[in-house]
């Protein structure tokens, strides 16, 4: 027996897991675009949203453009959230100070006529743009801002597209982000967690085949491809992809039909959140083809819960886990010094080497992997996430 007398707790890794402004992992993330919040909620009133671990208000002026700042008031620092949205941009509640998307204080009726005083102020706030149904912000140094990407299966012709903000799926938010992120390079543990301990949670029973895993570094990520060989004789390859920093492809696909080959790509873009060290949430823009607009998510959310779970009390939770329940229980930030990694653990080694090694090009001052600066490039990124079924081991591409 290995007594737990004088057992000491590890220190937290906190060069990838911490967010905040100066951490390494934090001036890393802040090299990339980040989801805020959906389109849609820019009404008539500001949005409180925190990101990064920075406090921050969203808003839709009169003219419809879209703004990001400091939460707090440059005058008095009280919260903008309670301000009144204008033609030409946000008001304070407080003493009435009228402040454009730019941060620009335009007005201050509380002075005397004729002062300059407003144009000595610059209020802080980030630069967004929108796409798909999310607005999108860059929280990093103004001269390093990059490209939004826009990736290609979100710009298929004759589709329409759709957005969501919420728990991600499996539901897990009371975690780190890199705890949700490098799940997904995991790969192994859906055959486990998804497929034998909690009642299958996968559309597919070909979840339950062994598949064999390989992992590949990629110009813009990663990715894991599974191959499964199926019963009739065919071959059936799941690809997951994971684009810097943590931008993720996954095929959620049905059952392989009976005989023939082909290949589908994946419809769906998914982002993580990370909401602080200790929160982290998940966006996602789906692209549906003309007339399957039914498999658009419901209002463009979801509901806390995790999808597909029929109960949500305790003694549920320990009998049917999910993503929410074992990462959730590796604590709010993964100790990784407690970790034994074994060989089925290739993907979150590769994911965290990744990592630290873009850590590595920020602090030298360089583009980390997945920044692109080529607006062309930009503008029609391809990715691989997809399924593909084989027959005599021949792949067949669509």
């Amino acid at each position: 027996m290995r007594s737990a007398y004088g057992f000491q707790i590890p220190m937290e890794d906190a060069e990838l897991t911490h967010v905040g402004p100066g951490t390494p992992g934090g001036e890393l993330l802040r090299r990339y675009w980040h989801p805020v919040c959906l389109s849609a909620d820019l009404t008539d009133l500001p949005k409180r949203v925190r990101l990064l671990g920075e406090d921050l208000v969203a808003f839709r002026d009169g003219r419809g453009r879209a703004g990001l700042f400091f939460y707090l008031c440059s005058h008095r620092a009280t919260s903008l959230e309670y301000g009144r949205i204008e033609a030409e941009g946000l008001r304070c509640a407080y003493h009435g100070w009228l402040y454009d998307v730019g941060g620009n204080v335009l007005e201050m009726p509380l002075e005397p006529p004729g002062s300059s005083f407003k144009e000595k102020v610059k209020h802080p706030c980030y630069p967004v743009r929108e796409f798909g149904g999310l607005v999108f912000a860059y929280m990093g140094p103004p001269e390093r801002m990059p490209e939004l990407p826009l990736y290609d299966v979100l710009l298929n012709q004759g589709g329409t597209l759709r957005a969501r903000v919420g728990p991600r799926v499996g539901g897990a938010v009371n975690c780190n982000w890199l705890q949700s992120q490098e799940n997904l390079m995991d790969i192994l543990h859906t055959m486990w967690l998804h497929s034998q301990h909690s009642t299958p949670q996968f559309p597919s029973t070909h979840y339950g085949i062994m598949p064999r895993v390989e992992y590949e570094e990629t110009e813009m990520g990663m990715r894991a491809v599974m191959t499964r060989a199926l019963p009739d004789g065919r071959e059936w390859d799941v690809i997951w992809e994971v684009i810097m920093p943590f931008t993720t492809f996954v095929l959620h696909t049905e059952e392989p039909g009976p005989g023939g080959a082909g290949a589908e790509k994946a419809r769906a873009v998914h982002y993580c959140m990370p909401v602080d060290d200790t929160r982290q949430w998940s966006a996602s823009i789906f692209w549906v083809p003309a007339g399957k607009e039914d498999e658009l998510p419901d209002k463009g959310r979801m509901e806390l819960s995790p999808l597909g779970r029929k109960d949500t009390s305790y003694e549920y939770t320990q009998r049917h886990p999910d993503d929410k329940e074992v990462m959730e229980g590796q604590w709010p930030i993964a100790l990784h010094g407690l970790e034994h990694l074994a060989t089925s653990d290739r993907g979150v080694i590769m994911f965290r080497r990744i990592l630290r090694d873009a850590i590595g090009a920020v602090r030298a001052g360089r583009d980390p992997k997945g920044v692109i600066r080529d607006p062309r490039r930009a503008g029609c990124v391809p990715t691989s996430a997809g399924s593909i079924l084989k027959v005599g081991r021949v792949p067949v591409s669509c």
